[in-house]
């Protein structure tokens, strides 16, 4: 009986370490698995870094007169604050009541203490109903004054990635492995 007792305690002493093994080895997996979410995460960071450092905001052309009226009446200042430039940036200006949209395209925004004001833009389109008191007495559509146009960018970071900034301020990533547009070619 004794050879029976020491065989099941055996049997119990061995069943005992495969549950401590499964315990380990699931503590480690579950590690494992939470040191690959935060570098995860310290990598969407890092991203994130230099894209979250680059802004744009309506400018009043009171305020910016003298800078915007020789280039155009819609006018953005953007800042690149970060430590590399931004490539193939897009200032979307949006007037949503006159359902107005233009873009101005920028081939690289360098990184600046100072905001840069672009004003003008490369396309312009309206599509959709307009507000009755946008229209003008000639069927014209009256703009909002620059100051109050939703302002949102579009841009490329040094690594490659798309990112998009609405007009409220949130940045979203929207591509990976982009490739940089050729420059355009000028015409005479």
């Amino acid at each position: 009986m004794t050879v029976f007792v020491v065989a099941v305690l055996a049997v119990l002493a061995a069943g005992a370490a495969v549950y401590v093994a499964f315990l380990a080895l699931r503590t480690v997996r579950s590690a494992a698995a939470a040191a690959g979410e935060l570098l995860a995460a310290y990598r969407l960071a890092e991203a994130r870094a230099d894209a979250e450092r680059v802004c744009a905001w309506a400018v009043s052309e009171r305020e910016t007169f003298e800078k915007i009226i020789t280039r155009g009446v819609v006018g953005a200042a953007v800042r690149n604050a970060g430590q590399t430039p931004v490539y193939d940036l897009e200032i979307v200006f949006r007037d949503p009541p006159a359902a107005w949209t233009a873009i101005r395209r920028v081939r690289i925004v360098p990184p600046a203490e100072q905001p840069e004001v672009y004003a003008g833009f490369d396309e312009e389109r309206t599509e959709g109903p307009v507000e009755r008191d946008r229209i003008n007495d000639d069927g014209t559509i009256r703009l909002a004054p620059s100051a109050d146009m939703h302002v949102e960018l579009r841009f490329t970071d040094s690594r490659g990635r798309r990112w998009q900034r609405g007009d409220t301020g949130v940045l979203t990533q929207v591509g990976e492995g982009v490739a940089r547009a050729p420059a355009p070619v000028e015409q005479p």
